[in-house]
């Protein structure tokens, strides 16, 4: 396996793991914890290869149901949900804000990442190129608006004026 698809899937597995069973101390660190994630993968995403899938009949993607669940199980992790962003910043006219939900934004990815990582693991010839396809294509498409509005969000969750009231002792603004 190409050394930068080694790495991103490394970074993918790391993410879902920490999705599907993170346990953390408090909300703050979960939302740090998932800063440092969608920041990695940000970067991973960006190195990959391009690449043609080899099958025409794309990957089994994650149901509404498991995506559901696991929207659930995010927000219960976070102090705060929502919060308010542009849509689409190059509007020629002022354009409104909407609001965003970091559960939603983090399950996206998740969901786009397991699909991806589901299918590597079936050990077929052309998982990797499918895979590595639809990571890509689901990134510019999807994910990448969805790992930007979390990136913002958790920045200001972490350290921004509204931020979580949960930081440990020891951070450090706490010295």
């Amino acid at each position: 396996m190409d050394e930068q698809i080694a790495a991103f899937v490394a970074e993918a597995r790391r993410y879902v793991v920490v999705m599907e069973t993170d346990n953390p101390d408090n909300s703050w660190a979960f939302a740090q914890r998932s800063l440092i994630l969608v920041l990695r993968l940000y970067e991973r995403v960006l190195l990959l290869p391009n690449m043609e899938p080899e099958t025409a009949h794309g990957l089994d993607l994650i149901g509404h149901e498991a995506w559901q669940a696991q929207r659930k199980r995010i927000e219960q992790k976070l102090s705060r949900d929502y919060y308010w962003c542009v849509f689409e910043p190059f509007e020629p006219e002022k354009p409104e804000s909407i609001v965003g939900s970091i559960s939603d934004d983090l399950a996206d990815i998740w969901r786009d990442l397991k699909a991806g990582l589901t299918e590597i693991d079936s050990g077929k010839a052309t998982s990797i190129s499918d895979a590595v396809w639809h990571w890509r294509f689901s990134f510019e498409t999807h994910w990448a608006q969805h790992a930007s509005g979390a990136i913002v969000a958790l920045t200001a969750l972490c350290f921004g004026q509204f931020a979580d009231t949960n930081r440990p002792e020891g951070t450090a603004e706490g010295r």
